[in-house]
């Protein structure tokens, strides 16, 4: 599977872009996107590394980012820079459309 059908590999892919300190203060529509980002590097982050997998308390949260970003992206300039957040919702989507649960540990 290559990035194009392979939604790890693509997310991974997303992941790779570097940050501008000037989005550092950008709040948008009552979102604080700086720590958007952050969080969801974490999450997207722990999602690549486990293969497509995340645990239900790390797909709250990228749910609620995703539900974020709905809400700020209409709101953007171009001097906010929305292909950025563009690129963010985009992981988040693929994230939640193709999360794999783990499986439940036995004990």
């Amino acid at each position: 599977m290559d990035a194009a059908t392979d939604p790890v590999a693509a997310v991974a892919r997303l992941r790779d872009e570097p940050w501008n300190r000037r989005w550092n203060d950008l709040e948008v529509a009552g979102v604080d996107l700086a720590s958007l980002d952050t969080r969801l590097e974490g999450c997207a982050y722990t999602w690549v590394a486990n293969g497509g997998s995340l645990h239900e308390r790390g797909m709250t949260t990228v749910r609620l980012i995703l539900g974020q970003l709905e809400r700020a992206i209409p709101e953007l300039t171009e001097d906010d820079s929305p292909d950025v957040w563009h690129r963010l919702h985009e992981m988040a989507r693929l994230i939640v459309a193709h999360n794999a649960p783990p499986a439940e540990v036995i004990s």
